[in-house]
């Protein structure tokens, strides 16, 4: 039996992007349960979660995609779910890859994997400054942490629960609910040479002249 797989959906204030990503969720096909993290919006994102269909937990106040994050975390490990993808509110990331990185998961045995927007030779929409710091940015993590990979700043993603379960860290620090979060246990999983990782080809949306 495949390990149960959890998707991650922080939101904040995404209303104007929501509608059009709940479709997309609908018309995809991927493994796993849906679990919006509606994280004290404050315009219609909590109406159109709630009429979704989809699984959906409700924070009181916004402190951070960080600490929406960990909710859905929390929520994955009191119902056993053994794999988790985090894919952002925001209409970026498409729902039509998150079997793309859940699979080397729950059929390869990897530990962990990263989305990446530079494996192929897709033609990717972003803007300019992205084009020039994302490259730049991942060239000094993959010195830092003596692991080359293709792109450092990509939030989809997908892990194995036990990871969780083994950090050597609190989750739920407060100087985690931020943003401080993923790029924190991003960092601890390269320092860990036994967790096995890999990255998958991704494409992500982005609105025009907005960075």
């Amino acid at each position: 039996m495949s390990p149960n797989t959890l998707i991650i959906c922080p939101v904040f204030n995404e209303g104007h992007h929501l509608e059009g990503l709940v479709n997309e969720f609908k018309q995809a096909t991927f493994k796993g349960e849906l679990l919006f993290v509606n994280s004290g919006s404050e315009d219609n994102s909590s109406l159109i979660i709630k009429n979704s269909g989809f699984k959906y937990i409700s924070l009181d106040k916004n402190l951070g995609v960080g600490n929406a994050i960990v909710q859905g975390i929390r929520f994955a490990l009191d119902n056993n779910f053994e794999v988790v993808c985090v894919i952002a509110g925001n209409g970026k990331m498409r729902p039509k890859y998150i079997d793309k990185l859940t699979k080397p998961i729950s059929e390869e045995g990897y530990d962990f994997v990263q989305g990446s927007r530079y494996l192929d030779s897709i033609q990717q929409t972003m803007p300019l400054f992205r084009k020039i710091m994302i490259p730049v940015v991942t060239r000094v993590f993959s010195s830092l942490f003596s692991y080359k990979f293709s792109d450092a700043t990509c939030g989809f993603r997908a892990f194995h629960i036990n990871l969780i379960k083994l950090c050597s860290f609190n989750i739920e620090a407060k100087w985690l609910r931020g943003y401080a979060f993923e790029p924190y246990f991003f960092s601890n999983v390269l320092l860990d040479k036994s967790v096995s990782k890999k990255e998958v080809s991704v494409t992500m949306d982005y609105p025009e002249k907005k960075i």
